[in-house]
Formats: structure tokens, sequence, C-alpha cells
């Protein structure tokens, strides 16, 4: 599949009358899904960590948990719809006798945990990055369930103490590299803290989980942002051959004047990238998932979990949130803790929006195999959206004009609200002028919000999240 997103103004010739908004999830008016109500919870409970659906599995969420000597606990529930959460009572690390659902009891800092499919290794299936004791540094697991976790290695992987949120993820190569040593090809990538400066985003990448190599710095603030703006870490995941991220946006406060600038609060800020290592913020400082209103259980610090989660067709967002301010150990402070989730549909992440006046946009040239086009577009009552197709020339090919918007037009109008409204042009002229050379399209469109253009480009089943861009 091929997908155009809007995330910047790469691969496009001209945007004109559009204005680029973010788009931000609806959190479920449920929320909190999961508070702290076992005695080992401490009355707290923190998102360092990750949730995942695995075939065949119940959704799976990871937590932490911190005793007031400052010792971090991974904790550990599953639901049938990601919704209703159970804590399941284990055997693993009892807790004054009692059984508790704590998998890890290790100093547990900033874990992400994945599930890899790929790696034909049954206790492998789920591999975890973490902080840990006895060194603090960054640690290796695997597990054949998520719940029994085993160390992949006696040393750390990553000599950095993590002192946040992490983000693993493996991302396959487009040309596929083959398996060497029973191994999948591809590569992982960890996002984690790196020394020096505050707080920044650094990258680590491995062919086979256990080597790693890199620790390249990828995200800092910028000119732009304010003194007190500081990153304390990021979550991502690949998205086609993007990689999406929330990162949490740290904002001290500017009477804290100590080096390690402790008092201030989180919010999650969205954030992009094509390789990986060069990453993007298209909306600075706006947040992506805000903190809610004074007085609420969400007033002061939120946090996203490592990865959203991509359904099949919807994408959540899971975070820890409290009315506690970030502090010297805020997290043992008296307050309201909780896990909520955030949700919205496939590439609805930034748009771009269109009012009363048309606007337009024309691409690059690219090259398809096949015809069929989709828009994922919310056009109110009145709008229309309209697409041509051009030779490298911005010249229209012949039969794939645009025509008039209401008189005798070419391609009929698209209106409503969908994920895949489909293109077509009056006639079903004949699609082989258009294979196997450079072409453009040019999209107009009014009182529209436009998310994406994708062609399913001879995939007979595309899946939203497994595509190509075009540039």
């Amino acid at each position: 599949m091929l997908k155009f997103l809007f995330f910047d103004n790469w691969g496009y010739e001209t945007v004109e009358g559009f204005a680029r908004e973010l788009q931000r999830p609806a959190k479920d008016p449920r929320n909190p899904l999961l508070t702290p109500d076992r005695p080992w919870e401490f009355g707290n409970i923190t998102l360092y960590g990750s949730v995942i659906k695995a075939p065949g599995r119940p959704y799976q969420l990871w937590y932490s948990v911190i005793e007031p000597r400052w010792f971090i606990h991974l904790a550990y529930a599953e639901s049938e719809d990601g919704i209703h959460w159970l804590k399941p009572e284990l055997d693993i690390f009892p807790f004054e006798g009692h059984r508790t659902n704590i998998v890890l009891s290790a100093n547990v800092h900033g874990p992400a945990i994945i599930y890899d499919q790929a790696d034909p290794r049954p206790d492998w299936a789920y591999k975890m990055l973490c902080g840990a004791d006895p060194t603090s540094h960054v640690y290796a697991y695997h597990s054949a369930d998520g719940i029994h976790w085993l160390r992949a290695s006696e040393e750390p992987v990553i000599a950095t103490n993590p002192d946040c949120p992490m983000a693993l993820l493996r991302r396959p190569y487009w040309v596929a590299r083959p398996y060497r040593d029973g191994r999948p090809g591809g590569v992982y990538a960890a996002h984690h803290r790196i020394p020096g400066g505050g707080r920044r985003i650094g990258r680590s990448e491995s062919e086979d989980f256990i080597h790693w190599h890199g620790g390249r710095l990828v995200l800092e603030p910028g000119p732009g942002d304010p003194p007190q703006f500081q990153m304390y870490g990021m979550g991502a995941a690949p998205y086609g051959d993007y990689e999406l991220g929330t990162l949490w946006d740290y904002t001290t406060d500017p009477q804290d004047t100590g080096r390690g600038k402790m008092c201030g609060c989180q919010e999650t800020e969205f954030t992009y990238s094509r390789s990986g290592f060069a990453w993007h913020r298209p909306m600075p400082c706006q947040p992506f998932i805000p903190h809610g209103r004074e007085g609420t259980w969400e007033s002061g610090n939120l946090q996203a979990a490592s990865a959203p989660l991509f359904l099949d067709d919807e994408i959540r967002y899971y975070y820890a949130a409290s009315d506690v301010r970030h502090s010297h150990r805020w997290e043992l402070n008296p307050g309201s803790f909780g896990i909520g989730m955030a949700s919205t549909q496939p590439d609805r992440f930034i748009a771009l929006v269109a009012g009363d006046d048309p606007g337009t946009i024309t691409t690059r040239v690219f090259q398809i195999q096949t015809p069929e086009m989709r828009v994922n577009a919310d056009i109110a009552a009145g709008g229309y959206v309209q697409i041509e197709l051009l030779d490298a020339d911005c010249r229209p090919i012949p039969g794939f004009e645009r025509g008039s918007s209401t008189i005798r037009p070419r391609c009929p109008p698209l209106g409503g609200d969908a994920l895949d409204h489909p293109v077509r042009w009056q006639g079903n002229p004949d699609p082989s002028p258009l294979l196997n050379r450079w072409i453009r399209w040019r999209l107009r469109a009014t009182r529209a919000r436009v998310y994406s253009v994708w062609m399913p480009d001879g995939d007979p089943l595309p899946r939203y999240d497994r595509f190509r861009s075009a540039f």
C-alpha cells in the first residue's frame, strides 16, 4: 500500500489554502480504567510500561508501582476488551505472604515491552528493555508469556541509566534481510535518555537484541522552546515506513533553579520520524494528550505508554496520570493515580483543514502499479474533496481531470466522513496511461479535514499501519 500523510510538506510541490491542525485522540469517558487498589501498589501506579494485544491472547498491560523505600516493581494486568482490567494473583513475587500481580522485582525503571512474532524461539516472543539492579543500567529480558521473565544476558546491554520511560520497537526492513543464525532480519531500536545536558532523547539499535550500539542523540529542545522545557522520555512504534512517537514534554517551574529540575509537569506531544534518527515535532509544545482540568484525577502529570496499540480500526493510547505534579519522589505523594486510554481512527494525527475557500495540494512525482485511490477525510455539509491526476509536467492526464466541482465534474465530489472515500472519474477511463510512469495527484477541498490519501497499489488486504510512503 502506498500512502500520503500530511505531517509536513515533504513530498508536495504546493500546499495552498490549507491549515495544518493537530488531531487529539478522544479520552475514554470511563477513565481511569485502572487504579491502585492493592496493598503492594502503595497508592501509586505509573505507566513506565507497555500495552500489547498479541494474536490469540488477551490485552496485556505492564505498569510500575513504587515502594516508599523507592524500589520499583513491574506489575501485570490483562483484559478481554482493553477496558476492564484484571490483576491476576501470581506466585512470582509475594507481598507479606500474599500472591500478587508483580512479575519482576528488580528496581525496574522505564520498562518497554514488545511482542516479537517474527522470532521463531517461543521463549523469546516477548522482549523487554529496562533499567534494573544491580547497576541501574539497561538490561534485556525475554519471556514466553509476558509473565515469567528471564534476563537475556548477565551484563547490561546499554551502559546508561535510563531514569525515564523508554521505547522499544522492531523495525523490519522493507527489503528484508534474510534470517541469519535463526534470527529474524530487521533491527531493534530503543529510545532512552542519554547523559549530559538535561533531559534529551537518544537512540540505540541492535540486530540480535543482545548487542546494542549507538546511543545517538535524536531529539532535543530547539530554539523555539522555553528555557523550562525538557524531554523526559519518548515512546515510539513503527507506522508504515514512519515511526510515530509520544514525547513526554516536561515543563519545569521557573522558580526551580536546581540542577536536577525536579519541579514541573508532564504532558504528551506527537512526534514522527522517517529514519528513526531524525525526529520532528509538527506542533511543538501542543499537547497531543493533555492533562485534565484542575480538580480531576489527571490534572497533574500525564505520561503515555511506550507505544500506541494499533487495532483493526482504532488506535489506542494508554496513559498514566495523577493529580500530583512532578517533584522529588512525586509518585509517593498522596494523590489520585490511574491509567486511562484515549483513541483515534487510522491516520488521524494531523489534518489539512480547508474552510469555505478552496485548498489545493499537489504532490511531487511518484509511480503506481494499480490505479485504485482512497481518501481519508471528514467533509462537512456543503464541502467537497476532488482529485485529478497529472503527468510529470503538471498537465492533467486525459480522463482523470477534476473538472468543475458542481457542473459536469469529471471527478464526482466526495462528501461525508470516511476512512476510505473511493476516488472515481466519469466514464471509468482506461487506467493503463497511469501505470509505471511518473505521475502526480492534485487535491482540491472545501470545508474538509483531509488526513491521508492512499492507494492499495496491488495489496489485496491493505492494513493501515503497513504501508510505504512515496518519497
